[in-house]
């Protein structure tokens, strides 16, 4: 497998082993509810749900989908949903019966929308009514169901037949397909085996120390990875999740004070934006631990050093979560953790020999169980095989391996944009750009937040001839069109000549364009600049 240094393990995770041949997250709930049936295990504002009744809600969902909207094993049916009970129980009702979530981002709109539904081709949507409307415009005839309370009763469904069904599924089904940024194309469909789950949930207990009675705040999207594997690491803790309707910085000291959160996961911007206001007295806050990823160093002043509140870190990617991660007793600022012992992980240079400690080149993993990774990416076949050569899955991020084996991210290979936790395509973004009226060119790129570490967006836009800038037009064109995360914050008005391309392949080479934020030709969207100037 070439020569060099092969990372160190020894920096490992202490304690037992760790089962990872486990066959679905629905059979990590059932288990659960032989055990501990009235056992909390989501809290809302509107109550608590236990075990058990998560469970049977699961079960008519599945009964739903089986007898009146004719789904079976194998079917694609996409959510489109913000976070609820609802939308997590009608996606366990699809894990129950073998059929396949299409996880749907509920802020697309437009192509970027129409992408999805059109690619991933559902033989049902199910989505929240206010969502209606933009999901029927991009679903081509395919039938729409509003996302509520099932519709059988519980005392109708087999439940003794619908569990023999579950139980016969194996752990290297299709279940779930979600869609992650593409680079030189449209998002493409990453596709998660059931046993994805439930696998790496057990990386999760380990690194969160999940206990009984446990409840965290958990405010990332359904729709995320995390949240996938999250949940039924919960479950098997015989913990609980606190949902709030949305993130709010206002709320979270609030909330976790209420409902006695002690632990929480996040994206780095959340738990930024959290630092940027005063938090209660020490005696009044509960939480003993915080995880996320990235993690800018104002999160560790704020948490560790002010808080005395340890903060946990990990790398991972929807094609494989959780790849390293740190624990209470593994810990090292700034690191991403070590590698948990169901994977590899390498550095590899661009050549493909393995890089030694301290040297940055491709992060690269592989695993060593079975269903902890993607099986491919949906109708992508050409995409799958560039992923996985030389035996390594090759993320496009950049870092480096320490001495003993820690992880330090450095950021991304790919033309790819971060921001407040969701990745972006710049080739879908700029496509929309580019429909902009008066719009000849268009390069869009990541400029430094000052919160969280992550991407602002600037887009530089090159007018067609004699055409003049409407800078209010393009932005409300951007809030027409796009997700909210992926409006461009920065707009600059530049000549065509800016754009300089790479020879063959044509594309824009943005290492040399402008990352300034303010000056002659830059309007902010967040600020006072909103006029029109004339074309170049």
């Amino acid at each position: 497998m070439g020569t060099g240094h092969h990372p160190a393990h020894a920096a490992g995770h202490p304690g037992p082993a760790v089962d990872y041949l486990r066959r679905s997250p629905v059979e990590v709930l059932t288990r659960s509810e032989a055990v501990s049936p009235s056992a909390a295990l989501l809290i809302t504002a509107d109550g608590t749900v236990t075990v058990a009744e998560f469970a049977t809600r699961a079960r008519q969902c599945a009964s739903d989908l089986l007898t009146r909207f004719g789904v079976r094993a194998g079917d694609r049916v996409a959510i489109v949903g913000r976070n609820s009970v609802h939308r997590l129980t009608w996606q366990y009702g699809l894990y129950w019966i073998g059929a396949v979530e299409v996880s749907v981002n509920f802020e697309l709109k437009g192509s970027m929308l129409h992408h999805i539904l059109t690619d991933s081709d559902p033989m049902l949507i199910l989505t929240d009514e206010e969502f209606r409307d933009e999901v029927s415009a991009h679903s081509t005839g395919v039938p729409i169901h509003e996302a509520t309370d099932p519709l059988t009763p519980a005392d109708s469904v087999d439940r003794a037949e619908l569990d023999r069904v579950e139980a016969s599924l194996p752990g290297d089904l299709l279940a779930t397909i979600l869609y992650t940024s593409g680079t030189t194309g449209p998002s493409k469909g990453v596709m998660l085996p059931l046993g994805y789950f439930a696998n790496h949930a057990q990386s999760i207990r380990r690194m969160t120390g999940l206990n009984a009675g446990d409840i965290g705040y958990f405010a990332l999207p359904f729709f995320h990875v995390d949240a996938h594997i999250v949940f039924p690491a919960v479950v098997e803790s015989e913990a609980a999740l606190f949902i709030p309707p949305r993130f709010s910085v206002r709320k979270f000291w609030p909330d976790v004070r209420s409902y006695g959160c002690n632990w929480t996961i996040a994206v780095g911007a959340m738990l930024a934006a959290v630092a940027t206001v005063e938090p209660p007295p020490l005696e009044e806050i509960p939480l003993t631990r915080v995880f996320g990823a990235p993690i800018p160093p104002e999160v560790y002043e704020f948490y560790e050093d002010r808080l005395g509140i340890p903060v946990l870190s990990m790398y991972g990617q929807t094609e494989a979560d959780g790849v390293t991660h740190e624990t209470l007793d593994v810990h090292r600022r700034g690191s991403a953790g070590v590698a948990c012992e169901a994977f590899e992980v390498t550095i590899l240079a661009p050549d493909g020999r393995r890089l030694p400690p301290g040297e940055t080149g491709e992060i690269c993993h592989r695993p060593l169980f079975p269903n902890m990774t993607l099986s491919g990416y949906w109708r992508r076949p050409d995409a799958t095989v560039k992923a996985w050569r030389d035996l390594w899955h090759h993320t496009g991020d950049l870092g480096f391996l320490d001495e003993d084996g820690y992880l330090f991210f450095k950021g991304r290979m790919t033309d790819s944009l971060r921001r407040r936790g969701e990745n972006i395509s710049a080739y879908e973004l700029e496509a929309v750009l580019r429909q902009a009226p008066g719009i000849a060119d268009v390069a869009a790129i990541g400029v430094v937040d000052q919160l969280g570490g992550e991407d602002e967006i600037k887009a530089l836009v090159a007018c067609e001839d004699g055409a003049a800038f409407d800078v209010s037009g393009f932005f409300d064109h951007c809030e027409q069109r796009l997700p909210r995360y992926a409006v461009p914050r920065f707009v600059e008005q530049v000549d065509a000549t800016v754009f300089v391309r790479s020879p063959g392949t044509g594309v824009i080479q943005k290492h040399r364009l402008s990352t300034a934020v303010s000056g002659v030709g830059i309007f902010d969207r967040l600020g006072e600049s909103s006029a029109t100037t004339g074309g170049k």
